[in-house]
């Protein structure tokens, strides 16, 4: 290795694949960073460590939390802005209340395997199932809230013409 070059891991793969998921280029990545856009495929091409500026604006412009990939590594953890008053990935509020009520009834079923503090060979499945719909569960609690907090500012907006 040339003492001038500084290994790199492959985020260069991951910042590819962001841009291209979210049809970003690397003019748009440039201008909300600063950097010259020169410098934006160096980091594309792996020539040059991504700074955390170029993964903030990133996740500041697409609110993916894949973002997040970066620096949770193999830590298992959800995060969800709570910024965006649109449902996620294009689900309707009707659809998220569905999606939580199947939830409530697999979380209630867990809180009874805790209280009685045995798992048997019934509980395996549901155990599963629950560690899959985990993450759908945060994202359609998020989606419920936003749709509200976007309703409760409409009520307030009307309230104030």
């Amino acid at each position: 290795m040339e003492k001038d070059k500084i290994e790199v891991s492959d985020d260069n793969i991951f910042l590819q694949t962001l841009l291209e998921k979210h049809g970003i280029s690397p003019k748009q990545i440039a201008g909300w960073t600063g950097r010259g856009v020169s410098t934006i495929y160096k980091y594309l091409s792996g020539e040059l460590t991504i700074p955390s500026v170029v993964w903030r604006a990133i996740f500041d412009h697409t609110l993916d939390p894949t973002v997040f990939a970066i620096v949770r590594g193999d830590i298992p953890c959800v995060v969800t802005p709570l910024v965006s008053i649109t449902c996620p990935q294009g689900a309707s509020l009707k659809r998220l209340l569905e999606m939580r009520k199947k939830q409530l009834s697999l979380e209630n079923y867990m809180l009874q395997i805790l209280e009685n503090g045995k798992i048997d060979v019934s509980d395996v499945t549901a155990i599963a199932n629950f560690k899959l719909a985990f993450n759908d569960a945060i994202e359609a609690q998020v989606g419920i809230y936003r749709a509200i907090t976007n309703e409760c500012s409409k009520a307030e907006a009307a309230k104030n013409v």
